[in-house]
């Protein structure tokens, strides 16, 4: 169970991810994007735009140029504090700039840890998996996901699709459990060829959606979004037919949604509520908060997640999203206590404990943020090493996410630990297990 952090002291409202929030930057998140850059000691490969925006700020990665020394690097990071968009803004052209290096290199460095899927964006299997050959690896990775093992989840989706590569189902589950394991391109590339098997998969549409929003593809995720009425038999018939097949579009792009599209695939969403009446369809109500999320009328997407809760009070996914937008509305008290209860529910979701740290940043709670962190890396850590998997993958985002609230706290010695990856010396400094 999460402990419940007492996070207070608003600082200025910078944004979480969906999965955390608004993923669309490369920010702490790699975050909101939440999006990862990840080191070359992982065996999974995220392509940079994982990274995630903000609202309106923009988190960047505390990881500066490698031309600079450390102790620049972290004046430079510290300054965060005194700088606010201006800084984000800069941070973010060098976390993309970083990015799109590590991306090469490890690139290059990995090819002999991962192999590529026949998806065309190419999803990047652990050549050294464990449980390859393991008897009803599905089943298994359900059982896993249950218990909160998301990295081991992953690990055995990946194996039932090797056995079996056009299982949709595995598929769905692997991008599902990629997005909270917090690594949304790989989620994405997941999806998307489950519904290239399964077009009418209603929650892959929906977690496809969800996940383009925090990578900031908003086009794309309206796309999906109303994919979902076109799919859904309760709601196909408010989709006017029109000539053509809708397709998946397969090069997101990241222009901002023509309002006019925004607005009649809200209204779609409206009216089939409205014919609803007073029956709440949590799926539709989603739906509805991730427009609202999109649209800027996070009021509106609070209301609609809170009604999808009323009908799936345990769904600790709702109550990440909840708590995204919670954030994003400048309400990250209120996030605080979502996250919380996300956790409470599924302890090992890693987004969750990553969206939570966030929020105590935002709130002043550097202590608390990097505690949330250092959990975050250590479930992920140590999920890999209990199944003697090499060189576990831990998302770059989290460890942006974690320099960051270190400079706040103004700890250089610590920065430079976790500049280094040096996740043993940051639990002991904090009285963490390892």
């Amino acid at each position: 169970m999460a402990e419940r952090k007492s996070c207070s002291s608003r600082t200025g409202s910078k944004e979480l991810l969906w999965s955390s929030e608004h993923r669309s930057q490369p920010e702490l998140s790699g975050g909101k994007s939440a999006l990862n850059s990840e080191s070359t000691s992982e065996l999974e490969l995220v392509a940079p735009t994982q990274a995630r925006l903000t609202k309106e700020h923009r988190w960047g990665s505390a990881l500066l140029s490698r031309n600079h020394s450390l102790e620049e690097e972290f004046e430079r990071a510290k300054a965060a504090v005194e700088s606010d968009t201006e800084f984000w803004d800069k941070m973010q052209a060098e976390w993309e700039e970083m990015a799109r290096r590590n991306w090469i290199s490890e690139n290059q460095e990995a090819q002999n840890q991962v192999t590529i899927s026949a998806s065309e964006k190419g999803y990047y299997f652990h050549t050294e998996n464990p449980f390859k050959d393991w008897p009803g690896a599905f089943e298994e990775g359900l059982k896993r996901l249950k218990e909160g093992d998301l990295p081991v989840t992953i690990l055995f989706m990946e194996a039932a699709i090797l056995q079996d590569p056009g299982d949709a189902e595995a598929w769905q589950f692997l991008g599902i459990t990629q997005a909270e394991n917090e690594n949304e391109q790989a989620a994405i590339v997941a999806l998307q060829r489950c519904l290239e098997l399964q077009p009418n998969n209603l929650k892959a549409l929906m977690a496809l959606a969800v996940s383009y929003t925090n990578t900031g593809h908003q086009q794309d995720a309206c796309e999906a979004l109303k994919n979902w009425i076109r799919q859904n038999p309760k709601y196909k018939y408010l989709v006017k037919s029109k000539k053509g097949s809708p397709g998946l579009t397969r090069r997101m792009s990241k222009t901002p949604v023509d309002s006019s599209v925004l607005e009649g695939v809200k209204e779609l969403y409206l009216e089939a509520a409205h014919q609803n009446g007073d029956m709440i369809d949590p799926d539709l109500q989603t739906g509805l908060g991730v427009l609202f999320h999109l649209s800027g009328e996070f009021n509106r997407a609070i209301d609609a997640f809170n009604a999808a809760l009323t009908v799936r009070p345990e769904d600790y996914s709702l109550w990440n999203r909840l708590g995204a937008t919670l954030a994003n509305g400048d309400r990250s008290e209120e996030a605080v206590e979502a996250y919380t209860r996300a956790l409470e529910i599924q302890p090992g979701f890693i987004r969750s404990r990553y969206n939570l740290g966030i929020s105590c940043i935002n709130l002043g709670a550097y202590r608390e943020a990097v505690s949330n962190f250092l959990t975050a890396l250590s479930l992920q850590r140590k999920s890999r090493n209990q199944q003697q998997v090499p060189h576990p993958a831990i998302s770059g985002n989290i460890w942006a996410a974690l320099r960051i609230a270190l400079s706040l706290m103004d700890q250089p010695e610590l920065f430079q630990a976790a500049n280094l990856g040096d996740l043993d010396v940051l639990l002991r400094a904090f009285n963490l297990d390892p």
